[in-house]
């Protein structure tokens, strides 16, 4: 009998012990708007961000890095690498990354995808691997993950109706982004439904920069060269300054146009208004830290977070809103937020932990 006693006694001692040891190894899980009593073991994250080597992105990898760096210093994560395309917005190559990150077993996957529906099959994969997908900048038609995005569409319609309430009647051209990129595709469509409610413009050239200014600067030049009157550009961030720039070398400015929300392109800005140039410029901003901020959210969902009732749409989305309009009119708040930062900066953004935090339980 006292044999049973001090086998049950050792056997409720051992587990005793591991428990306390797993809770101190993994940590509580607290952080801030919710905790655990016992978490996971820190994660490895996987990044995949679907194009590089322009601007957006490059300050996109920049917040991404903040983050990752913030958490594996404080001993949140255990580890993040970031794997860039090698060819920019190949939804294919992307799938490949993504199946190397199953293989690798990480824990969590970012990804910005190339694609709405073409990673579907892949991101499937991770799923029954046990790894949680968050997707950001854009969305994906995958069911049972969290999105992170602007809404394109409205953030399009919004600033290209200012341009064509300011333009009224004339010829505009477009110089939209990455074909077949879902963020792209949204904005495509939102030019294409405002430009439909005004008869008087008329689009007489699109063509696509591929979210690069060198690119974007050689297409629009080729266009202001065929001699066509241009009254007002359609064009997005990352690119709109190197539009700018063929009209200038070509000694030609439109009536109205989209402006890069960046150092660079304000101060272009400013010495044109300076100048009594006859032209407006409208602009948002697209907060490439829209990245760090889902990096943010998805390690709340890996440690057991849950958003409040109504955070996400019912295809689990959350739109991201911190964006501002800026036109002639209200320039100076835009330049008081920009004239200090170097000439590649753009408006961005990335959420407090404790502002991600009061989204969750």
């Amino acid at each position: 009998m006292m044999s049973k006693v001090l086998k049950v006694g050792w056997l409720v001692a051992a587990v005793l012990l591991a428990v306390t040891f797993t809770v101190s190894a993994g940590g509580t899980g607290e952080q801030g708007g919710g905790s655990q009593t016992m978490s996971k073991a820190l994660p490895v994250v996987g990044i995949s961000t679907g194009s590089s080597g322009t601007q957006w992105r490059d300050e996109m990898i920049s917040s991404l890095k903040m983050v990752g760096d913030e958490y594996k210093s404080s001993g949140k994560i255990k580890d993040y690498k970031i794997v860039n395309n090698v060819s920019n917005g190949d939804a294919t190559e992307q799938a490949n990354i993504i199946r190397n990150f199953i293989s690798q077993g990480v824990n969590i996957i970012l990804l910005n995808p190339n694609s709405p529906d073409a990673l579907n099959g892949v991101i499937k994969e991770a799923q029954n691997a046990g790894i949680l997908v968050v997707s950001f900048d854009a969305t994906v038609t995958a069911p049972d993950m969290l999105k992170v995005t602007l809404d394109h569409y409205a953030w399009e319609k919004k600033w290209v109706t200012y341009l064509c309430e300011t333009l009224k009647k004339g010829n505009v051209i477009q110089i939209y982004g990455l074909p077949g990129h879902p963020a792209n595709n949204a904005r495509v469509k939102a030019s294409k439904d405002v430009l439909a409610q005004y008869p008087n413009i008329h689009l007489i050239a699109s063509t696509s920069g591929y979210w690069d200014e060198t690119k974007a600067k050689e297409a629009a030049a080729q266009i202001i060269a065929s001699g066509k009157q241009i009254d007002g550009v359609l064009t997005q961030d990352g690119m709109a300054y190197g539009v700018l720039q063929a009209f200038l070398d070509a000694g030609k400015l439109p009536k109205v146009m989209f402006a890069d929300p960046s150092t660079i392109a304000f101060k272009e800005w400013k010495k044109l208004k300076d100048e009594g140039k006859d032209i407006k410029f409208v602009t948002e901003n697209n907060p490439p830290g829209i990245g760090g901020t889902a990096f943010r959210m998805a390690l709340n969902l890996y440690n057991g977070m849950k958003f409040k009732d109504g955070v996400l749409s019912k295809d689990g989305v959350y739109y991201y809103t911190n964006t501002m309009m800026i036109t002639d009119d209200n320039f100076d708040q835009g330049w008081q937020l920009l004239k200090d930062k170097p000439d590649n900066y753009l408006l961005n953004n990335v959420m407090s932990q404790s502002d991600v935090n009061a989204l969750f339980q």
